[in-house]
């Protein structure tokens, strides 16, 4: 049988599923301890179930499920009943399946798979920025997965939900007049398990991410946690949709909750700007409007951040050249109070000409405000996304 492109959570010799039992709320009533064993037992069972292995070690219970007949690929003669109805062939109970059609096997497979997909909603397909985030923590060692490549590469590849843990290609067959028809499916009681264990695993990271004193929540750096939390939950929350669809039901964390909080954090969050050499706070005023669009605030005693901005101002003249220049030389370094490191440098370099050096300046003051109103604001953004700190 041809299965490029499958995902196999057993060896289909083996009759065994994992089966976890949810209680509502579980996953919030716990220690840090409790949660922290239970990530670890989550991860042992999603390295065994992910990496094809049923044996030693392995939590396993006698098959509850009725496996379908072995998959049949067959080319001609009568229309088999499970192009019509697929729940001939695959028991409705036990399993999840649809058939996709097209004029060859791979599209017909293809097909097959997209509607499986299709069957969970619109509703569980993840932004590909949330999936990109949620790897690169992975990789950053920020979000604890497993130290299994295989299972690492699968678990941060379900993140974005175009394909389903544990679904199979099962009966193909070609009608020989240009079409074919392939049989995508889950075993319900398999895929339950595996992503109620993936929520585990990442209600434990969510659990890390946000634990904290005030003071640390109160900085950029709560806010990229919180704000890495909150994409965690909105995976668990599609995970959590496809468990419903498979017939389980499980309690998790409401994404929205995090990125409200993280939003509340930002607010408090003051980042004064102190620029040297300006004139009549133009430069000041163009950052600080930035800043303040951001939900930064910009006014408020002892400041956790600076923005320090330094200005060189010069008179430039050219030989045969009847105008006078002004160069500015801007540099912007985002400075944490508390420690002293500079977080996001930003630099600018003006000239302007004029037949007077005052006409000169207030050319470059403008052309100044023009380019950090135009720059700033996106490098700012683009800092804040992709601060995810180490822990």
């Amino acid at each position: 049988m041809k299965n490029n492109n499958l995902i196999y959570f057993f060896n289909h010799k083996h009759l065994f599923v994992l089966i976890f039992t949810l209680l509502p709320g579980v996953f919030f009533a716990q220690t840090p301890n409790e949660a922290d064993a239970a990530a670890r037992d989550a991860l042992r069972r999603l390295e065994s179930a992910l990496g094809g292995n049923v044996g030693a070690g392995t939590i396993a219970a006698p098959a509850i499920a009725v496996p379908p007949a072995p998959a049949q690929v067959s080319r001609g003669g009568r229309q088999p009943a499970w192009v019509d109805d697929v729940y001939s062939a695959y028991n409705r109970e036990h399993f999840l399946a649809i058939v996709g059609s097209a004029a060859n096997r791979d599209q017909a497979e293809a097909r097959a798979f997209a509607a499986l997909v299709a069957l969970f909603g619109q509703s569980i397909k993840a932004e590909f920025t949330v999936a990109e985030n949620y790897t690169e923590a992975v990789n950053r060692g920020v979000v604890n997965i497993s130290q299994n490549t295989q299972v690492s590469e699968q678990i941060t590849r379900a993140a974005t939900m175009d394909r389903l843990f544990g679904a199979e290609i099962g009966n193909v067959w070609d009608d020989t007049r240009g079409t074919v028809h392939a049989v995508a499916f889950m075993d319900k009681a398999r895929a339950i398990s595996i992503y109620s264990d993936m929520i585990i695993v990442n209600n434990r990271n969510i659990g890390t991410l946000t634990a904290m004193n005030d003071d640390e929540k109160n900085s950029l750096d709560g806010y990229a946690r919180f704000r890495l939390a909150a994409l965690i939950a909105g995976i668990n929350e599609n995970y959590a949709a496809v468990i419903s669809q498979l017939g389980g039901s499980v309690s998790v964390r409401s994404a929205d909750s995090l990125f409200f909080e993280a939003a509340n954090i930002i607010r408090n969050i003051t980042v004064v700007v102190a620029v040297t050499n300006d004139r009549a706070n133009r430069v000041q005023d163009t950052f600080a409007r930035i800043l303040g669009a951001e939900g930064l605030r910009t006014r408020g005693n002892n400041p956790r951040y600076t923005l320090e901005v330094r200005l060189n101002v010069n008179e430039v003249t050219f030989p045969g050249n009847n105008n006078i220049f002004c160069r500015i030389e801007g540099s912007a370094n985002l400075i944490d109070n508390q420690t002293g490191a500079s977080l996001f440098p930003f630099a600018f370099n003006i000239r302007e000409g004029h037949t007077t050096f005052a006409n000169a300046e207030d050319r470059a003051f403008r052309e100044a405000e023009r380019t950090i109103a135009d720059q700033y604001p996106g490098l700012l953004r683009s800092y804040l996304a992709s601060l995810i700190p180490i822990r």
